[in-house]
């Protein structure tokens, strides 16, 4: 088990470093002259040109930037937001891209684990009174319901529960995010109450504020989890193993909770892992309608910028990004061999095969 572990760990930092390097190369690659960030180039001379470079740091060789990058992104330091840089009295001063792109990290991470929690408290029970109870009123609502939800864009989700739920209903607020520890900073002094948010913070305020991004990223999952629930459960009620238990006198719910539903979690873990990367990409959605400060707000932000694209932050962000998604894989690795320790001895079992195939 423990080299099982070791191999996947390998794998995960190689699969880090890939991504990193081939980020970097792609977005070298953009045709524009970061120099803007800091001076008119139609009206700036060369030598201001080149200083405004050997500010930003890509002065140097693609190589040099690149290790540079990597050695500070090791120790959590991204270097320093592009449009925030100011030269002054011979000292680069500007907004750390570190920060900025951990407390996004925050947000966003809340927003997924949340919906996921969401989506599983809603598709588990659904596919597994689907599958109890085939072709049944349930099961075709079930069902009329999960086309429904899975045919809807997320961002659709999101702009009509703001509309209804929100802005008509007031049941939750519309917009806006407050933190879960501490609270927003204070209105300026001097600004118009309408024009500012108000301070807010706490459990009660962060959750509140939360629930409808929640409900988005949930009901765009939900569906095909309860498909893929309700499809496992009716093979796995099937086995000869449910038939001796309902016949030693177990009832309907022991059978399904105890050794139905633990049985024919692999799947969905599987899927969890698998659907970490479509997550985040559905997070964008959400924290757009919900001006939630995430990642994907970041993005947005980092490339819409007038100058051009804030390079430090799309790194940034990317590599974080990856290692959420490396990691969640390796969770639900770890979470499948909990389940079933007869992953790691396959696992170990066709290494051998391979290394005894390569040596014949």
């Amino acid at each position: 088990m423990i080299g099982w572990i070791v191999r996947r760990l390998a794998i995960s930092i190689v699969l880090l470093w890939l991504v990193s390097l081939i980020t970097f190369v792609l977005y070298v690659k953009v045709p524009e002259d970061p120099a803007m960030f800091l001076v008119d180039i139609q009206h700036a001379s060369p030598a201001q040109i080149a200083h405004a470079h050997h500010v930003l740091g890509v002065d140097q060789p693609q190589t040099t930037q690149y290790a540079k990058f990597l050695w500070r992104a090791v120790h959590g330091d991204f270097g320093m937001s592009w449009p925030t840089v100011v030269f002054t009295n011979g000292q680069t001063t500007g907004t750390a891209v570190g920060p900025m792109v951990w407390h996004a990290a925050k947000v966003t991470a809340a927003l997924a684990i949340g919906g996921l929690a969401l989506m599983l408290l809603i598709a588990l029970p659904l596919g597994v009174i689907a599958a109890s109870k085939p072709r049944s009123w349930g099961d075709r609502l079930s069902v009329a319901f999960a086309l429904a939800a899975i045919s809807t864009h997320p961002l659709v989700l999101g702009l009509l529960l703001q509309l209804f739920v929100g802005n008509r209903w007031h049941l939750a607020p519309a917009s806006g995010y407050c933190p879960l520890f501490g609270h927003t900073s204070p209105p300026p002094p001097g600004s118009f109450p309408q024009s500012v948010e108000p301070v807010c913070g706490g459990p009660r305020d962060w959750a509140t504020h939360m629930i409808l991004p929640w409900i988005t990223f949930a009901l765009f999952f939900v569906a095909l989890y309860m498909r893929v629930v309700r499809a496992r459960m009716m093979d796995v009620l099937e086995e000869p193993y449910i038939r001796t238990a309902r016949a030693k006198g177990a009832g309907e719910l022991r059978v399904v909770r105890s050794h139905a539903l633990r049985n024919g979690m692999g799947p969905i873990v599987t899927m969890i892992g698998m659907d970490a990367g479509m997550a985040i990409g559905i997070a964008i959605y959400v924290e757009t309608v919900f001006a939630l400060p995430g990642l994907g707000r970041t993005t947005i932000q980092a490339l819409a910028n007038q100058a051009g694209i804030d390079l430090p932050v799309i790194l940034a962000v990317t590599l974080v990004a990856a290692a959420a998604v490396i990691l969640l894989n390796l969770v639900a690795d770890l979470v499948l061999l909990v389940v079933d320790p007869r992953i790691s001895r396959l696992d170990a079992r066709g290494a051998a095969r391979a290394g005894t195939g390569s040596l014949t």
